[in-house]
């Protein structure tokens, strides 16, 4: 059964030739569970609280007509809750796309938690704003008195959902989510724009083997689409002593990455590095990228029944 999904994985890398970056991009996305996915939500059955910042080819200096690096955040905490079955959790995510216009998220989740015999599964939605920030002075339109290009500096929002399904087993993690339920459009100069942000499609695995008492290995992917373009991903993480751990990762038509980090203060302070070696599309892009997330793990509040630790190895 392990062999055929590792086949189809290497099948997807070649067969979706096409890569789009349909989403905020990060390499950690092992370590992101919850901001990709609402299902995931509550699953680590502690209350995590994280933080995400990427620099996406740092440096790279854009012209007037072509952006620069891009600078994406993201701030989340999730924790269980027994008495609704469930996780709650919300995230604010920026990304400093270009110089003409930026983006923000505000979004609470609910996930269902389901136990199915070792597994457990959860059902997950989250709900909230997206918001466009333009910068109108930086525009320069063909059409000088074109209404779908904004004249002036705005800030306009629009309500959206996503909704996901995520599955947990002690030795492996799998998840579908999609983004953008709404596709958000944004009005101004009194017209509707077209759908700023497409619906997403994400889904993303992990499965861990225990080489020795001292070593793991977890195989791991992620395929995202807008159903016009695909981003497909797979890497494979060392993790030793389940205190610190390093792996590779390959994006199609992008970058290959280098994952470090380790887990602090009694495993309560979990820090992450990724650095990605653009090899595709150089000569428009500044040569790297780097990420660091930084988690601190909290114990849930109690509420009724002491909560179950499910797994001390599992690592998302």
């Amino acid at each position: 059964m392990i062999k055929k999904c590792i086949l189809v994985l290497f099948f997807a890398v070649n067969f979706f030739k096409i890569n789009g970056q349909n989403s905020m991009q990060f390499t950690n996305y092992v370590f992101n569970s919850f901001y990709l996915n609402p299902g995931a939500a509550g699953m680590l059955n502690k209350t995590v609280v994280q933080a995400n910042v990427r620099s996406q080819y740092t440096s790279y200096s854009g012209t007037f007509d072509n952006g620069g690096s891009v600078i994406n955040n993201v701030f989340s905490a999730d924790m269980p809750l027994s008495k609704i079955s469930g996780g709650l959790g919300i995230y604010f995510s920026s990304s400093n796309t270009s110089k003409v216009q930026n983006s923000q998220e505000i979004h609470i989740s609910y996930s269902y938690h389901k136990k199915i015999n070792n597994n457990v599964l959860g059902l997950g939605i989250s709900g909230g704003l997206n918001n466009q920030k333009y910068f109108g002075e930086n525009y320069r339109p063909r059409d000088e008195n074109d209404p779908l290009i904004p004249n002036s500096n705005l800030n306009v929002s629009s309500p959206d959902l996503n909704i996901g399904a995520f599955l947990f087993n002690p030795n492996y993690q799998l998840g579908f989510s999609i983004r953008n339920i709404l596709e958000p459009k944004y009005k101004f100069n009194n017209v509707t724009s077209s759908p700023v942000e497409k619906r997403k499609y994400i889904l993303s695995g992990k499965i861990d083997f225990g080489v020795s008492y001292t070593l793991d290995l977890s195989p791991m992917f992620i395929i995202k689409s807008d159903l016009n373009s695909i981003s497909t991903e797979l890497g494979v993480l060392a993790n030793y002593n389940q205190k610190y751990w390093g792996g590779i990762n390959y994006r199609w038509q992008d970058a290959a990455s280098i994952l470090i980090g380790g887990n602090f203060l009694k495993n309560n302070i979990k820090v992450g590095y990724a650095l990605d070696i653009v090899n595709f599309g150089v000569l428009a892009k500044s040569p790297t990228s780097h990420e660091i997330f930084l988690r601190y793990i909290l114990n849930p509040p109690r509420i009724g029944k002491k909560s179950i630790i499910k797994t001390p190895r599992y690592n998302i």
